[in-house]
């Protein structure tokens, strides 16, 4: 039965051996690989004449499966969009990525790369940060007869939307979700941890500006925050400021209240009376349940 296995191994080694097949030579330094890097140079610097001298007359070029033939004095013309519309445009490899030229045995001359474009749209003000694949296929000619791209069009569709004007929900000066935010702080004020619990789901996020940005606490975690408050505070009042607003975000199709406070409370050991501007945000769900708290205020208040 050993040698059985054993034999069983070696033939599958061999197969897979015999199974390989050499089709071309891959380099990672070559003249294609200098020709693109080139072409690249001519957009950043806005050259297109320079662009147009890369490609071959006809050009075929393909970006994430959509494919058209046009011409390279069309093709290098519009290379100027970028350095029209970007300001600190550049182009380099991505972190850690690094191009390759693949000569086949039987087809074209191919350079693939991974490339980070950078910059900022003027109109708009939209940060670029695009991850991008490149593929060149060159003619006999040593010209770019095909040229291939694959990125996400995300932030090209946020530049277009952010130079319209879209109406996204609508904002409401009175609205049972406000009513909640305010019985939500007199429950507070009320010191009462059991009945606070009863506004949030069960799954409700609480971040805070001066707990990080990046952390947050489930619901028993925000209850014994609150107990320790309570324990080591007394006389606790929220005063509103201005008045604050529901909105109804149609693009996510949730609606958030936003309210701006004076909230004071005494310390318990020391007699010292703190006062400090708060804003909150709350994000309801469709059963009046708020799923998210967001708290903006700083502790300097607490620390003097």
């Amino acid at each position: 039965m050993k040698n059985f296995a054993v034999l069983l191994i070696l033939t599958l080694i061999a197969s897979t051996l015999f199974a390989q097949k050499k089709n071309g030579t891959v380099f990672n330094e070559h003249e294609t690989i200098d020709k693109t890097r080139a072409f690249w140079d001519a957009v950043k610097s806005g050259d297109t004449d320079k662009v147009k001298t890369f490609f071959a007359d006809s050009v075929t070029i393909v970006r994430n499966g959509n494919d058209w033939k046009t011409t390279a004095e069309t093709f290098s013309g519009n290379t100027s969009w970028w350095t029209e519309n970007f300001v600190d445009f550049d182009i380099e490899d991505s972190p850690g990525a690094y191009p390759d030229a693949i000569e086949y045995k039987e087809g074209n001359m191919w350079v693939q790369d991974w490339l980070l474009l950078t910059g900022t749209h003027e109109k708009t003000g939209i940060n670029l940060d695009l991850h991008m694949h490149c593929l060149y296929a060159f003619d006999e000619d040593g010209k770019i007869a095909a040229f291939i791209q694959y990125y996400n069009n995300n932030v090209f569709e946020n530049i277009r939307d952010a130079q319209t004007t879209k109406e996204n929900g609508e904002v409401y000066i009175n609205h049972p979700h406000i009513a909640t935010v305010r019985k939500l702080l007199n429950t507070y004020a009320a010191e009462d941890v059991e009945s606070l619990k009863t506004f949030f789901t069960e799954n409700a996020t609480f971040s805070s500006l001066a707990g990080g940005w990046d952390k947050s606490q489930n619901l028993e975690e925000r209850a014994a925050d609150v107990a320790n408050h309570f324990a080591s505070r007394k006389d606790i009042h929220f005063e509103q400021i201005g008045y604050p607003d529901c909105i109804f975000y149609e693009l996510n199709s949730g609606y958030v209240v936003y309210s701006w406070w004076n909230y004071s409370y005494t310390d318990e050991e020391s007699g010292k009376k703190v006062t400090m501007p708060l804003m909150l945000s709350h994000s309801f769900n469709d059963d009046g349940k708020i799923i998210q708290e967001m708290a903006y205020f700083s502790t300097n208040h607490v620390e003097d």
